[in-house]
């Protein structure tokens, strides 16, 4: 062999020696970039992961929140509702309070009226009778400023819910047939927040 031939054999082997070089590095790098696809996508998982949990964490904690609130709501509710009906018992004990006490008053106050009622019109002007009068007025002012009133009956159709009807006395006045003619005992009436409750009712003769 010359040497013409053998430095073409070396060639040739430095040639292939070259590209298996060539070609071991391009499969490292290869093999080095199909590694960092496999990272990435890992990371990917990783971070799909971490948020898919933090969503599933947030979700829990809206749930949690929506509870608590529905159940402050809840709570305030029947709050509110046992707040009212403690103060609708409250003053409806301040009411029945009231009513037990003042109808001590009604019987001295009906006796006073039948004084008056029954006095001569001649002695108006008596000393006594105007006493008995300004007593009877007092009377009925204290009775005002607690929101209680006399109940109006004479001239008056009859009602049911205000009064009691004893018995009756024959009239020829057909426009008065119906009507009360006489109170035998004044009824009176609590009045608050526009609404009106009898405490006794008037007791009357009616004309018929």
């Amino acid at each position: 062999m010359t040497k013409k031939d053998e430095h073409k054999k070396d060639e040739n082997k430095i040639s292939q020696e070259d590209t298996s070089l060539e070609e071991a590095l391009k499969k490292v790098q290869q093999d080095k970039l199909d590694e960092e696809t496999i990272s990435s996508e890992q990371q990917k998982n990783e971070y799909k992961e971490k948020i898919s949990l933090l969503e599933k964490e947030k979700q829990e904690a809206l749930d949690i929140a929506k509870k608590v609130q529905y159940d402050y709501i809840n709570l305030k509710t029947d709050f509110d509702r046992l707040q009212r009906l403690s103060l609708e018992k409250e003053k409806s004990m301040e009411i029945d309070t009231l009513i037990k006490y003042m109808k001590k008053l009604f019987p001295v106050i009906d006796q006073l009226k039948s004084s008056l009622d029954h006095t001569d019109t001649t002695k108006d002007n008596d000393s006594f009778v105007q006493w008995v009068k300004m007593v009877y007025d007092n009377m009925l002012k204290t009775l005002a400023s607690f929101d209680i009133y006399p109940i109006e009956s004479l001239g008056l159709a009859p009602d049911s819910l205000l009064h009691e009807p004893l018995s009756t006395l024959p009239v020829e006045d057909e426009s008065q047939k119906g009507k009360i003619v006489q109170v035998f005992q004044q009824g009176f009436y609590i009045e608050r927040n526009g609404q009106r409750t009898v405490i006794v009712p008037s007791k009357v003769v009616i004309w018929a």
